[in-house]
C-alpha cells in the first residue's frame, strides 16, 4: 500500500486476498499441538493435483454499476453508500474540526479495517493511518440503528500502519509497514494505553494478520519485493481464557515461513498457470526473528547461506475463512477434509491465494489472466459470511472486486473520482448488512477530486443480507 507521501519507486519496484471465521473454541483441539496443520514435514503427502472446493457467494452475480451520486463511487442497484468519516472532520457530527475542538477528528490516510460486535447490538469500526510518521489507529462507534455515537483512537505512536487482522476473541491486531515493524494489540472499544506490542510475531514490513485458534496460529503477509508467508505458532502455555474464550497472549512460540513445494528457500513460482493447481508446502522456522528480515535475508544471500522461505513478492491483505460442514471434503492430495482456507493477496504479481490450513496444500485462486481490464495490485482482502472474496486495489481504476475462485473476477464497486488514490479496509458489519471501506486520498474538503482520506459505508439490499444469513 501506498503511505501519504507516496514513492514512486516503491511502487514501481513492488509491481515486478483475510480474520478468523467461526472458529474452534474447544480446549482439546487448542491443546492437539501435532495436528496436520502443525507439521512442519509435507514429505509425506502425497502430490497434490486439482483445486480446492470453495464456495461461490452472492456478490459473485451482482449486476451493471450506477452513480450513486456519492464522491464518484458506482454501485449495482440496490446498493446505496455514504461518507461516514472524512479526515479533518468530525464523524459524529459531521463538522470541519481540524484542530480536534469538538472531539477527535478522522485520521488520515486510513488503511486496513475491521469490524466488531457491541453489547448493545451496535458494531465498531476500526481503521489504521498509513501516516508515515503518526500512524495509530481510530475507531467509529455505531448504534444499533446505524447512527455514529463516537470516534476516538485506539493506537498512538506507531508509523505507517497498513492492514492487519481482527482476533477470534475480539481484538485488533495492527501491522507496521516498516523494516523493523511490529505488530500491536489493540482494544476496539479500549484507549492507545490498553494496546500492546507483540515482539514474538517479527520485525518485518508487516502488512496483514489472520487468527487461526485451533492450531494456535497467526498467519502475517509481508510487505517486500521478496517477502515471505509466515506464521506464529503459540506454545500451549501461551493459550489462555477470556471471556470472549480461548485466546493466544501471542508472547511465546515459533515464528516460520512457508516454502512451496520444489519452490523452496528464495525461489519464486514466476509462471501463473503453475499455481493454479494444489502444491504441498512446508513451514520452516524463520532465522534471527528479533531482527529486521529483509536486512537479514540480503546478509545471507552475499554470504551465500540458506535464506529460507517461498518468495511472496509483495504480501498485502489475508483472511481466514471457515467453510461450512456441507463443503467440507478431502482435496486432491490432501488427508482431511478443508476446514479453514487463508486467502492472501500479493500485489507484485496480482495473485490471490488459497492456503489450506490443515493440509498444507496450496493454489492461486486468482491472477490477472482472469479478469480485464487488468488488476493495479491486489491489496487488502475480506471474506463475506457467505465466503465471496473480496479485493481491494492499490492502483488507478479504484475497484473493490469479487474473487471468484479460478474463474472470471467480478467488480462490485468502483470509485471514478479523482485518480491519485486506493481503496482500503473493507470489512463487513457483523449482521452482514453493510461493507466498510476507505478511499485513502479521497475528497474530504469540500472541493477537490483528491484529499487525505474519507472512509464510506455500503448498505447491502436485503437479497444479499438473507443470503449472508443462511450461509
Amino acid at each position: 500500500m501506498r503511505s501519504d507521501s507516496p514513492d514512486p519507486q516503491r511502487r514501481d519496484i513492488l509491481r515486478l486476498l483475510f480474520l478468523s471465521g467461526g472458529m474452534l473454541s474447544t480446549a482439546p483441539l487448542l491443546n492437539a499441538c501435532k495436528s496436520l496443520s502443525l507439521r512442519d514435514d509435507a514429505s509425506a503427502m502425497p502430490a497434490p493435483t486439482g483445486e480446492l472446493r470453495l464456495p461461490r457467494g452472492p456478490l459473485a452475480d451482482v449486476g451493471a454499476l450506477y452513480d450513486s451520486g456519492v464522491d464518484g463511487i458506482f454501485l449495482p442497484e440496490g446498493f446505496t453508500v455514504r461518507a461516514v468519516a472524512r479526515h479533518l472532520s468530525n464523524p459524529v457530527t459531521g463538522a470541519f474540526d481540524p484542530l480536534g475542538l469538538a472531539g477527535y477528528n478522522w485520521h488520515e490516510a486510513p488503511d486496513g479495517g475491521a469490524c466488531f460486535a457491541a453489547n448493545d447490538g451496535g458494531w465498531i469500526y476500526v481503521s489504521n493511518s498509513e501516516h508515515r510518521q503518526r500512524g495509530g489507529v481510530g475507531a467509529l462507534r455505531f448504534a444499533p440503528d446505524g447512527r455514529i455515537t463516537d470516534a476516538y483512537r485506539i493506537l498512538d505512536h506507531t508509523r505507517r500502519n497498513c492492514a492487519g487482522g481482527a482476533t477470534p476473541w475480539q481484538t485488533w491486531l495492527s501491522c507496521e509497514e516498516v523494516a523493523d515493524g511490529q505488530v500491536y494489540e489493540c482494544e476496539p472499544s479500549g484507549s492507545p494505553e490498553s494496546a500492546r506490542v507483540l515482539p514474538a510475531l517479527g520485525r518485518f514490513a508487516h502488512e496483514a494478520a489472520a487468527v487461526d485458534l485451533p492450531t494456535r496460529s497467526v498467519f502475517l503477509t509481508e510487505d517486500t519485493p521478496d517477502g515471505r508467508l509466515y506464521r506464529f505458532v503459540a506454545d500451549t502455555d501461551d493459550v489462555t481464557d477470556s471471556t470472549e474464550g480461548p485466546r493466544l497472549r501471542m508472547r511465546s512460540g515459533r515464528l516460520q515461513v512457508l516454502n512451496i513445494e520444489g519452490f523452496a528457500d528464495d525461489d519464486y513460482v514466476s509462471d501463473d498457470l503453475r499455481l493454479r493447481q494444489l502444491h504441498a508446502t512446508q513451514w520452516v522456522d524463520a532465522i534471527g526473528t528479533d531482527q529486521p528480515q529483509a536486512a537479514l535475508r540480503a546478509e545471507r544471500r552475499e554470504a551465500r547461506k540458506r535464506v529460507p522461505g517461498t518468495i511472496f513478492r509483495g504480501g498485502e491483505g489475508m483472511w481466514i475463512y471457515t467453510l461450512p460442514q456441507a463443503l467440507r471434503s478431502v482435496p486432491p492430495g490432501g488427508t482431511v477434509p478443508t476446514r479453514a482456507v487463508l486467502f492472501f493477496a500479493t500485489k507484485g504479481d496480482n495473485r490471490v491465494h488459497a492456503l489450506d490450513v490443515d493440509n498444507g496444500l496450496i493454489e492461486t485462486i486468482f491472477d490477472n489472466r482472469l479478469i480485464d481490464p487488468v488488476f493495479d495490485d491486489v491489496d487488502n482482502v475480506v471474506v463475506s459470511p457467505a465466503g465471496d472474496v473480496v479485493v481491494a486495489e492499490d492502483g488507478d481504476a479504484m475497484r473493490l472486486m469479487v474473487v471468484v475462485p479460478n474463474a472470471p473476477a467480478k467488480t462490485l464497486l468502483q470509485v471514478r473520482l479523482g485518480s491519485d488514490s486506493e481503496l482500503t479496509g473493507p470489512a463487513f458489519s457483523p449482521d452482514g448488512s453493510r461493507l466498510y471501506f476507505s478511499s485513502q486520498r479521497g475528497p474530504n474538503l469540500p472541493l477537490g477530486k483528491n484529499g487525505s482520506g474519507v472512509t464510506y459505508e455500503v448498505t447491502l439490499p436485503a437479497s444479499i443480507q438473507a443470503a449472508f444469513r443462511a450461509a
